[in-house]
């Protein structure tokens, strides 16, 4: 009886799949139904024990044309993008987390008295800070999205019937039967009170369904175009100008605290007077290399950059042909 039901309702809405199952959700005690899948020829429509026994054959239509609502509007899809999102976000900061901790000086400093090593501090932290954007993002934008398009797919229930009285009589049976206030709302859901009285606004005036649906489209407009910006500033900061720009202050940031950390270590200098010359900082390079062969002066490397410095130089200041030759 049911299945026939389940199959005329897909039918009339349009949506292939493969099969209609059962879902041992919890042993079927739960009074629910799903969708699983995104391609016509992988999905199930899944219902539980529960849900069949608890509800009219009415309410059951209106808990199927919510899951119908989420293929229809392509939610799975969406999540999809969703998560691509976020690896966007990860890619964006990837750098910049580096940067941030590295330039956080005082907690940097602080963590360092401790006696850790310093690639296992920056890993933990490095760590620390995706695991936070990761829970911001999957409860403020996820989440956000989770409960727009559930609401999307309890107001789809007007595109198969006149009237959502049986779904907002499944949601008193679900307050009553799970035990849970109806107040009680969480990440991914309006509690079931707010989803009730949506529904009742939608009674009186359908223009509530319109929208809802201009609000989605309105979201998932501002999000595509937060991922462009995002995605062109992870771009400059990991390729472009701007992110080389960074790495060189990111290097010379190491290479000073290293250098204040081990004074006396000659290739510190050398590394700086190196990176000095890369960005034609030349009285900074020279300084940085005769430091270096001060500390160590049959360094070959170092001697013949200082050499090559001070012959080619077009500075008066620096061009010193004398000190190149020796």
């Amino acid at each position: 009886f049911y299945r026939a039901r389940i199959q005329a309702l897909c039918a009339r809405a349009g949506i292939g799949y493969r099969n209609i199952v059962y879902w041992p959700i919890f042993g079927g005690r739960m009074l629910t139904a799903g969708v699983m899948g995104i391609a016509r020829r992988f999905r199930y429509i899944l219902v539980t024990d529960a849900l069949l026994r608890t509800l009219s054959p009415q309410e059951v239509d209106a808990v199927i044309a919510h899951e119908i609502g989420h293929v229809k509007k392509h939610h799975l899809l969406y999540y999809i993008g969703f998560m691509v999102g976020f690896m966007l976000i990860a890619f964006a900061i990837n750098d910049l987390a580096i940067y941030l901790i590295l330039y956080a000086r005082p907690l940097y400093q602080a963590i360092l008295h401790l006696g850790l090593d310093q690639t296992t501090i920056v890993s933990t932290l490095f760590s620390a800070i995706f695991l936070a954007v990761f829970l911001l993002y999957f409860r403020f934008v996820f989440g956000y999205f989770m409960r727009t398009f559930e609401r999307q797919a309890d107001v789809f229930v007007y595109s198969l019937f006149d009237s959502a009285r049986p779904m907002i009589a499944t949601f008193q049976k679900i307050a009553l039967t799970s035990g849970q206030s109806p107040d009680k709302p969480n990440w991914h859901h309006y509690s079931i009170r707010e989803r009730i009285a949506y529904l009742l606004q939608c009674e009186q005036d359908r223009q509530w369904v319109d929208r809802h649906h201009r609000k989605v489209r309105l979201s998932l407009t501002i999000f595509a175009l937060a991922m462009v910006v995002i995605g062109l500033v992870g771009y400059q900061v990991n390729y472009g100008r701007a992110g080389r720009h960074i790495d060189r202050h990111f290097l010379e940031t190491i290479l000073m605290r290293e250098i204040e950390r081990t004074p006396q270590d000659a290739e510190l200098y050398s590394r700086l007077g190196d990176l000095k010359y890369s960005q034609d900082a030349l009285p900074e390079a020279a300084r940085a290399y005769e430091r270096s062969l001060a500390l160590a002066p049959d360094n070959a490397q170092v001697l013949n950059n200082l050499a090559w410095l001070y012959a080619t130089s077009t500075r008066a200041t620096l061009r010193q042909p004398q000190r190149a030759l020796e």
